[in-house]
């Protein structure tokens, strides 16, 4: 068996894992940063193969999966770029995180999948000519659901308790005084960062613990990110993906999200089939180099490059 590298850039974090004929070895570095040229992808990469040791012609290809690659980047060059330079001319394939994450989580098969952690995506696929990418628009323009979008909603209700604007989210304004300090510090800390993204989900374990405390704004609010995941993952299964569908991502670790969002497809498409993931979205960035190595793997730009 081949080595191949598959490696997970993501808002929370990245990952990746060297898989060959001596097992499977795994590492974890920091979260894809934005800056104003857009994704900073050169310094994750060659942090992650530093730790796995890696040196070039010791992997026959590479499968990266990175979110934002279709909003904040020019396509994939920037991580193909990132790649070569920490591994030279391999073959890679660059993805958007929608396609690793619904490859792994439908264990190659066709359906759809919506994914959510700092940012949110569904996608819906054939597997032959239909690859559909539903919101991923950032958390300023969309990412319903995701992570930052209960963040920014948890720190909105907050600030609305510190106004006297409302009288009921007094334990999000405690919670989130004790994770960023003031709130007069709050739009520094967020307006001037280049990840602010992860800055605001990194609110989301608060209004867990709230909502699992019966809190009701939190519970609210995870409802209602639960509603915005079941529409976009509504719109990602139109014909002709067929209706299979599943979740994957951090904020699913809420029983109120993803509850919530299981009883509203359910609503909105009772023929759907839901099933638990069966992988990850480095599950599937490796299956999809073990595809291209097999020349079983299809391009469909920009969500699917080879190199």
């Amino acid at each position: 068996m081949s080595a191949v590298l598959a490696v997970d850039l993501g808002g929370s974090g990245s990952r990746a894992r060297l898989t060959g004929p001596g097992g499977a070895r795994e590492t974890a570095g920091d979260r894809l940063r934005v800056d104003a040229r857009g994704l900073v992808a050169a310094p994750l990469v060659a942090a992650l193969v530093a730790d796995l040791a890696l040196r070039p012609g010791d992997v026959a290809a590479v499968a990266v999966g990175s979110s934002g690659l279709l909003t904040l980047a020019d396509g994939p060059q920037v991580v193909l770029d990132a790649v070569r330079a920490a591994l030279g001319d391999v073959p890679t394939v660059v993805a958007s995180d929608a396609v690793t994450s619904a490859v792994g989580a439908l264990g190659g098969r066709a359906g759809a999948v919506v994914l959510t952690g700092t940012g949110s995506t569904a996608l819906g696929t054939d597997l032959a000519g239909c690859w559909r990418k539903v919101d991923g628009w950032g958390h300023v323009l969309g990412d319903a659901g995701s992570g930052s979008w209960i963040g920014m909603r948890a720190l909105e209700a907050a600030l609305e308790q510190h106004d006297g604007r409302r009288s009921d989210a007094g334990g999000l304004l405690a919670a989130a005084v004790a994770r960023l300090g003031e709130p007069e510090s709050w739009p520094r800390q967020i307006y001037t960062r280049e990840d602010r993204a992860g800055v605001l989900a990194s609110v989301v374990p608060d209004v867990v613990a709230l909502a699992g405390q019966d809190e009701d704004v939190a519970v609210a609010i995870l409802r209602r990110a639960g509603h915005e995941l079941a529409r976009s993952l509504t719109a990602a299964l139109r014909p002709p993906v067929p209706p299979l569908a599943s979740w994957t991502g951090g904020i699913f670790g809420s029983r109120v999200v993803l509850e919530t969002m299981r009883e509203a497809l359910a609503e909105a498409r009772p023929d759907v089939v839901l099933e638990p993931p069966r992988g990850t979205s480095l599950d599937g960035a490796e299956l999809l180099a073990r595809r291209w190595l097999a020349g079983d793997l299809t391009p469909a730009e920009p969500l699917l490059t080879v190199h």
